[in-house]
């Protein structure tokens, strides 16, 4: 873990793209990994995304070109960030649905860029001018699941307060969360190192509630964009009939929020009692196949500095829903109608899937537009329900194009535009939802 509130620490290199220079590509991030005190089964997975990623792309690439390579410690996950140039970039195997057969030939080349969307924790594609692909994948540290630990006793009578919490304050506070049986709680919530580590890191902040030398509660956010941050919780050990620590910690978390950068933050978890006087309702989500604590996902967002405008390039269905939005909460953005030209889309669409088992729940988040892209979502919801989820969502930038072309073809497999998060990506978020079921907004 690096000292609390460092800054990331970086390694960059540049190397001819070409069969000779994969070992010193791939000593470069072994290193460097090992070098910002990653474990060997936390370097192998990136060290083996560099070898199949190089090893493939390198044959695709024009004579004379350059790969540029970036490492960056984040404290809970190593980022490893690749640069290169091609004219058709072959991404199929990026996706969750791709099988290697041993009867083609085609299909056993993909098998290296398979393994390595598979070996790492996140993958996402970029795409620039002069043919530029950027391709950015993370590994999180290993991470044991938090344990049992002791609860508040109920006949707590001592005076409510608030403090900063240490890293080792948020590993204790975590799985007392865990320890709760609390619903919404988020991946890295689960596993208390990591949320220590993050806090460490400056990428998650948190306000505890105390009550003597226990710990009541607790409040926490991170960024999702530079404009929009994400509030998890508060998640209170005991009863709270007046709402008062709720009230204490919400008062104090949106008083830090005002002072940041940030033009809004959103919170999407359960209901929350007495929101009006902290947020606007943005839309409730009903989810099938789990209990009743988890099944309605509520979206509240609080804006808290003026809107700067923008454009956005759609159509069809999406306008429709985005020119309702923005009409009801008063965002002056510019919508801009346009079909996208099939003819200038790449044969092959990625999608990334992200998977909540305890929920059911998979969301599906574009990351490259291809001609096929309502043949892959259909297999993508055939695969996913094979293994039990019965939840989709889809969440696409407005203020990306290999997002908003998806459009059409979410229309055409059965997903409908219900929710719509201000400066929640790279322009604003909306998500789609796959059934019939009942959504308020």
């Amino acid at each position: 873990m690096r000292p609390l509130g460092s800054t990331p620490l970086k390694a960059t290199t540049r190397l001819p793209f070409r069969a000779p220079f994969l070992p010193l590509a791939m000593e470069f991030v072994d290193k460097g990994a090992h070098g910002f005190g990653y474990n060997d089964r936390e370097t192998g997975g990136l060290v083996l995304a560099m070898e199949e990623l190089f090893a493939f792309y390198a044959r695709q690439v024009a004579a004379n070109s350059v790969l540029e390579i970036e490492l960056e410690d984040q404290g809970y996950r190593l980022a490893l960030t690749l640069s290169l140039h091609t004219a058709n970039p072959d991404m199929r195997a990026f996706n969750l649905t791709w099988h290697v057969s041993t009867d083609s030939q085609e299909s056993l080349e993909m098998l290296g860029p398979m393994l390595a969307a598979r070996s790492v924790s996140s993958l996402r594609l970029e795409f620039g001018a002069d043919e530029r692909l950027v391709l950015r994948m993370t590994r999180d540290r290993d991470y044991p699941a938090a344990g049992v630990v002791a609860l508040p006793p109920p006949d707590m009578v001592a005076s409510l307060g608030l403090t900063d919490p240490s890293p080792d304050d948020l590993r204790y506070f975590a799985a007392m969360v865990a320890t709760s049986g609390a619903p919404f709680v988020p991946a890295f919530l689960t596993r208390p190192g990591m949320a220590a580590d993050m806090l460490a890191a400056g990428h998650l902040n948190a306000i505890l509630l105390t009550c003597g030398d226990w710990i009541m509660g607790g409040v926490m956010w991170r960024a999702l964009t530079e404009s929009c941050l994400e509030l998890h919780g508060p998640y209170l050990f005991g009863a709270d009939p007046d709402d008062r620590a709720l009230t204490l910690l919400l008062d104090e978390a949106v008083g830090r929020i005002s002072r940041s950068n940030c033009r809004g933050f959103v919170r999407r978890q359960g209901v929350l009692v007495g929101y009006e006087r902290f947020f606007d309702f943005l839309g409730e989500l009903e989810l099938t196949g789990i209990g009743d604590a988890a099944a309605h996902s509520t979206y509240y967002y609080r804006q808290l500095k003026e809107e700067s405008g923008g454009a956005v390039y759609c159509s069809g269905q999406l306008a429709s829903f985005l020119a309702a939005q923005y009409e009801r909460l008063c965002l002056p953005r510019q919508l801009r109608v346009t079909a996208t030209d099939p003819s200038r889309l790449r044969d092959a669409s990625v999608l990334a899937v992200e998977l909540e088992y305890a929920r059911c729940l998979a969301i599906i988040r574009p990351l490259c537009a291809g001609k096929d892209m309502a043949a892959n979502l259909a297999a993508h919801l055939e695969l996913l329900r094979a293994e039990g989820i019965e939840n989709f969502l889809v969440e696409i930038n407005t203020g990306r194009g290999e997002d908003t072309a998806f459009a059409t073809a979410l229309e055409e497999t059965g997903f409908v535009p219900r929710l719509l998060i201000p400066d929640a990506g790279r322009g604003d978020l909306v998500v789609y939802d796959h059934s019939d079921r009942n959504v308020r907004s």
